[in-house]
């Protein structure tokens, strides 16, 4: 099923050497990232039962991106994503769905490539697997883009990001990147319809919609899909989001603002969804932020502070992970970013020199005594090559959220992993 887009890649780029017409115009671009990582756990958590010793993983990643320009008013975008994995976190899945089928354990160490068991078209495949190893390839862009006097519809596989946060972003519904990710490139490609309008005063309206199909099923079901509308408004300095939607068997109703402060910018996005389905408790997100840059010691700096806060956080007994119907599908579809209730972030960067970057960003829990920090150094060695290492620190103990939660049932914990991280990336 891949092979037709792959060969339709080959087309543009053989087209691009051929003049057409003046307005077909191909640009091709793409990058290769090894990365490798090294965690390690508590002697009394359950990842000491496959291994006592540190776990360490490599990866792969081929990404070619293709953009086609058919005229000034349409063009069609292409990703082709090939990745391999290997390594102790591949066999420790395969473990622990041994030893727990069937249950959340197996379920929360389950280590798989980007499926498209739920989206419109299946555009992922496996390639090959072993016991400790797994390689899979996937469209990851895949849309045509049109543009006329009514405004801009995006058909097809594709990222939309709505929302005003910084770290956590409850706004973003679609695919939402996790305030842990430490790889923000590329968002997951979801396939959609996104149509975009601005008005004569300069406000936009936006309309989405995702169809999806249920994890057992064929066929897309409306209990499983998303439609949404935005409609953003300027005011003098002061910019308002107000969002409506349908997602899953939710309504969904939120708003935001952004408004300068001086030299620093405010931002943040309230967010209502109210329970449908076999959910039963409503849910409350918000989250607000203030960012700044500045130069010190002829230095570029830049910071931000953000506070979020879910209703649907287990307050301090984090083991309801585990039993809690709400908090586990909701983590799962990136409606929550946690299991406590209130956080507090704060993200500050350092421009070293012009090639070389310092991120440390931490998230503070603020129902119990942990925190997880994040140092990232960033170092472009040169035009088309980065280098990054960086580390998640978990500091907590026993019953905090980034220690050792506790099992039901059982003395053993999960451990919220330490890890040291490096990435190389080749940008062709």
């Amino acid at each position: 099923m891949l092979m037709i887009p792959l060969l339709f890649l080959l087309f543009l780029q053989s087209a691009s050497a051929f003049d057409f017409s003046n307005d077909f115009k191909t640009s091709v671009s793409g990058q290769i990232k090894w990365s490798l990582g090294v965690s390690s756990f508590t002697d009394s958590s359950i990842q000491s039962e496959f291994q006592e010793n540190a776990w360490y993983d490599e990866g792969m990643d081929l990404r070619i991106n293709s953009t086609t320009f058919f005229s000034d008013n349409a063009s069609f975008e292409f990703h082709y994503l090939l990745s391999s994995s290997w390594g102790d976190t591949i066999e420790a899945s395969r473990f622990y769905e041994q030893q727990y089928p069937g249950t959340i354990l197996s379920h929360r160490f389950r280590r798989n490539f980007d499926e498209d068991d739920t989206s419109l078209v299946d555009f992922s495949s496996k390639i090959k697997e072993g016991e400790r190893w797994f390689s899979n390839h996937r469209i990851d862009r895949f849309n045509l883009v049109v543009n006329n006097r009514f405004g801009r519809v995006t058909i097809g596989r594709q990222a939309v990001t709505w929302g005003n946060g910084l770290v956590f972003n409850p706004m973003d519904l679609f695919s939402p990147f996790s305030p842990y990710d430490t790889q923000r490139d590329y968002k997951k490609g979801e396939d959609s319809v996104h149509f975009e309008t601005f008005l004569e005063n300069g406000n936009e309206i936006e309309f989405l919609y995702v169809p999806r199909r249920p994890a057992e099923g064929r066929s897309v079901k409306v209990s499983s899909s998303s439609a949404a509308a935005k409609y953003h408004i300027y005011l003098n300095d002061m910019e308002f989001d107000l969002m409506a939607a349908g997602h899953y068997e939710d309504i969904v109703f939120g708003i935001g603002y952004m408004t300068p402060a001086g030299s620093a910018m405010l931002r943040g996005d309230v967010i209502y969804s109210h329970a449908g389905g076999d959910m039963e408790n409503n849910l409350l997100n918000i989250v607000m932020n203030i960012d700044y840059s500045w130069v010190w010691f002829k230095k570029n700096f830049y910071g931000c502070m953000e506070y979020y806060y879910s209703s649907l956080g287990a307050g301090d007994d984090y083991s309801e992970m585990f039993t809690d119907h709400d908090l586990v599908t909701r983590s799962s579809r990136g409606e929550i970013y946690g299991f406590a209730k209130n956080y507090l972030s704060s993200n500050l960067q350092m421009e070293i020199n012009p090639l070389l970057n310092l991120k440390l960003l931490v998230i503070a829990n603020l129902d119990d005594p942990s925190s997880l920090i994040q140092p990232v150094l960033t170092f472009s060695a040169a035009r088309n090559i980065e280098i990054i290492l960086g580390s998640n620190i978990a500091i907590g103990g026993r019953g905090d959220e980034y220690g050792q939660i506790p099992i039901p049932l059982s003395d053993e914990t999960i451990d919220t992993a330490s890890n040291i991280f490096f990435r190389f990336t080749l940008f062709f």
